[in-house]
């Protein structure tokens, strides 16, 4: 679902400029939009000292994993899934979303299908990620 949310946005950058009176948003507010989202995207996910490193397309995003924390396969993540803040669709799915099972919850996604939480009961902590090969990042987790 991102890759046609992107895909659309795309597409209307390249349509836009034709249709009268949007000369604003075509040469400021859609490439910025774009340009922002893109920054903040999801590259790819590791696991090194008790962290977990979100690449971005600039930087990379460290988060403190407590030592109790859990990670699991999320199956139905989407169900009662509503955003809060943050990207739902555009270059992925980033910021603050909530469900009824995780409750609130950080995610850093590319493809809901991957989706794996990380839980701490003890420290209310919950964030959900979309490594590629996810079992492996879930022993490396639950190590």
């Amino acid at each position: 679902m991102a890759k046609i949310v992107t895909v659309v946005m795309i597409v209307a950058a390249g349509v836009v400029p034709f249709l009268p009176g949007m000369v604003m948003y075509t040469v400021v507010i859609l490439p910025a939009i774009l340009f922002i989202t893109w920054l903040f995207s999801v590259t790819g996910f590791s696991v090194e000292n008790n962290c977990l490193i979100v690449s971005r397309p600039l930087w990379k995003t460290t988060i403190s994993i407590p030592p109790d924390s859990v990670a699991g396969v999320e199956p139905e993540i989407k169900v009662g899934l509503l955003r809060t803040f943050g990207n739902g669709g555009l270059f992925g799915y980033t910021g603050r979303f909530r469900n009824r099972k995780l409750g609130f919850f950080n995610a850093y996604a590319t493809n809901w299908k991957h989706a794996v939480s990380i839980t701490s009961a003890l420290q209310d902590f919950c964030v959900v990620v979309t490594p590629e090969n996810v079992e492996g990042f879930i022993q490396r987790i639950n190590e």
